[in-house]
């Protein structure tokens, strides 16, 4: 390895972050529209946050896993917490605080958007 090869890994390393991170926020972006639109609910604020991120074995290996959370509202007043958890940049399951009740769609492999 001659100088610059650790720090064209390293750069490399952290731009694949880089953009594995912006195609997740935008999945889990369309994501949290789709569920709102089904439930018939008023997404708020018109983004996502990532609320935790750590490495996990899968039956793939070991795959980064994301848990983002949105809010939304019920009938215009109220303010909801819904969760999404991506395994890579596939959809692991939802959660739904609503005023109804709790959802929670655990999705298989196959069904995944």
């Amino acid at each position: 390895m001659n100088d610059g090869t650790p720090l064209l890994l390293l750069l490399s390393g952290v731009a694949w972050f880089w953009y594995t991170s912006r195609t997740a926020h935008e999945k889990v972006l369309e994501i949290s529209k789709v569920v709102c639109n089904d439930l018939d609910v008023q997404r708020l604020d018109d983004g996502v946050v990532l609320r935790r991120l750590r490495l996990r074995w899968t039956g793939n290996g070991l795959n980064l896993i994301r848990i983002f959370r949105f809010e939304f509202s019920s009938n215009g007043l109220d303010r909801n917490l819904g969760e999404i958890a991506l395994i890579g940049l596939r959809l692991d399951w939802v959660r739904i605080e609503h005023p109804d009740g709790s959802y929670f769609i655990d999705v298989p492999a196959k069904d995944a958007l």
